[in-house]
């Protein structure tokens, strides 16, 4: 057991399942806590591992025992996770999971429409934001751009603003200089109710906007 009352925040913070008054304590405690800062960035890649959950898995019943396991280990895979996910992963990827069983999945990709973010403070990166309704929610996919030569790698965040006013940490992802990134993610609200994409600091600041 541990005694940082924080420990089990990060799964829900990447999922975006934290209350505003949580999210903004959590990202506080970030910025001394080396711990749970590198466990954020670990789970990062979880929302887009459940972006990609099969047309299978969304059937009106509960998921197979066997889904969110699998799941978890794809989410390590990809960011070279050290050791097993803790059992607030599952608890809070599970709430997500249970939005998702009750709709259907679409029969073929929408059409794809990238649009420029809009600067909101300086800052060496550009990038575009593909915003569409899926089966699940909204998926996001951003392409970004990094021009800093001093700094070889920086870390940026995904965050979504819905129509409440609400802030939604979708995950966290490097940039290398003279590189493009595509950063993919989404949210289990429909996009008729996100209000604004951001792209921010790891510590919260905005940098690029898409109203929507």
């Amino acid at each position: 057991m541990t005694s940082d009352s924080f420990a089990m925040f990060d799964a829900a913070y990447v999922l975006g399942a934290l209350s505003d008054a949580d999210r903004i304590a959590f990202e506080a405690h970030l910025a001394e806590c080396d711990a749970c800062s590198a466990s954020v960035r670990e789970l990062s890649g979880l929302p887009a591992v459940l972006a990609s959950v099969p047309e299978s898995a969304l059937v009106d019943e509960a998921p197979p025992l066997s889904l969110l396991p699998a799941l978890q280990r794809r989410a390590r895979g990809a960011v070279r996770r050290r050791r097993w996910i803790v059992s607030g992963v599952a608890a809070a990827a599970a709430c997500v999971l249970a939005l998702a069983v009750v709709v259907s999945w679409p029969t073929s990709a929408p059409a794809s429409h990238p649009v420029a973010m809009t600067a909101v403070a300086p800052a060496p990166i550009t990038a575009t934001a593909d915003v569409r309704d899926v089966g699940w929610g909204t998926k996001i996919e951003l392409v970004c751009r990094y021009y800093e030569t001093s700094q070889p790698v920086r870390p940026y965040a995904l965050v979504v603003v819905d129509r409440s006013g609400v802030h939604h940490n979708l995950g966290t992802w490097n940039l290398v200089p003279g590189k493009a990134t595509t950063y993919q993610s989404g949210i289990a609200l429909p996009r008729s109710q996100v209000k604004e994409v951001d792209i921010t600091t790891v510590s919260g600041k905005p940098l690029l906007a898409l109203p929507l």
